[in-house]
């Protein structure tokens, strides 16, 4: 199961010492209940409250920001970032899992319009034993502050467009495509609305010429616009002592849904072998693969009796790409 690195989870504990676990439990309900109503991390006003997010969010955020990562890299193994600009950065999880995921990153800029969320940022980064790379914490409005934001090889959105007018998002991805110097990587909630964002983002990066590298392994119709199906994936992540208090949670794990869309420029001799769109289903005839396909999601069994197949898919789990 996915979890926050060792240091993240470490500076956490040391921020929860003497605090009620209560009273974070209330502040995580009422973010909870905000972003569920349509809010945005406006809603985080104090340093008890960015403690709160951070406890019961950051972890599935992290998760889902490290699974899309793994997918990429699994992709383009040779590709070796040295600088990353997260926007709508919050308390930085999506840099710290790009961070994790290449050593070769000198220099970040995070960007938020929350101060406290910022401040929660500072303190992991003071816990990082990556204290070689440089970080830029960049306080102000998105749209405003990208205008004089630095190019980088890895821009990164995680959970951002969703609190942005769809009026917007359009000037927006323009802004991210362009200070993308090698990749644009987009994770959405799981969510039917969170899909369509992502298919959104998918045609107006193509038109620009992007190259899709996950989770499409083609540039072609998603089979999945016009089905009661939508492309998502889940990672299953295990919860702390903690964690489960201010959740109110009863099971020491979750699975985070997430949609995930990652487009590159320059970038050429992709692997192009098919998406697996759902849970593999082993019976006694075999495995049935469901594969995503650019004019239709396609069922594919796998019989026993091709024993060196069937071993393969029996490996295989929700998201993989296979060639089959």
């Amino acid at each position: 199961m996915s979890g926050l690195p060792a240091w993240i989870s470490a500076a956490l504990q040391g921020k929860l010492d003497h605090v009620a676990r209560g009273v974070l439990r209330d502040r995580a309900k009422a973010i909870s209940d905000s972003y569920r109503a349509g809010g945005s991390s406006a809603v985080v006003r104090s340093d008890l409250d960015a403690l709160a997010y951070a406890l019961v969010r950051m972890p599935a955020t992290y998760a889902a920001v490290h699974a899309a990562l793994a997918q990429t890299i699994a992709l383009i193994p040779g590709f070796q970032p040295r600088s990353i600009l997260d926007v709508g950065a919050g308390p930085g999880t999506a840099s710290w899992a790009g961070v994790e995921a290449w050593p070769s990153v000198q220099r970040a800029t995070l960007i938020d319009g929350n101060a406290r969320l910022l401040d929660l940022a500072r303190v992991f980064h003071d816990a990082s034993q990556r204290q070689s790379t440089a970080i830029d914490f960049v306080l102000g409005d998105l749209a405003a502050t990208l205008e004089s934001a630095p190019s980088a090889d890895m821009v990164l959105a995680s959970y951002a467009l969703t609190e942005m007018a769809p009026a917007a998002l359009n000037d927006l991805l323009a802004a991210l495509w362009q200070r993308a110097d090698r990749l644009l990587v987009i994770v959405e909630p799981g969510t039917v609305a969170g899909f369509q964002r992502i298919l959104t983002c998918r045609d107006m990066l193509i038109a620009q010429g992007a190259r899709i590298v996950a989770p499409c392994s083609h540039e072609s119709h998603c089979p999945l616009r016009d089905s009661t199906r939508w492309c998502h994936f889940a990672v299953r992540l295990a919860r702390s002592r903690d964690h489960m208090i201010t959740k109110g949670a009863h099971v020491p794990f979750e699975d985070e849904k997430f949609c995930y869309l990652v487009a590159g420029k320059g970038v050429a001799d992709l692997p192009r072998g098919q998406r697996i769109l759902a849970t593999p289903k082993v019976s006694k005839a075999g495995v049935v693969l469901t594969l995503c396909k650019p004019d239709r999601p396609e069922q594919r069994l796998i019989e026993r009796r091709d024993k060196e197949a069937y071993r393969a898919a029996k490996r295989c789990d929700w998201g993989d790409i296979v060639d089959v």
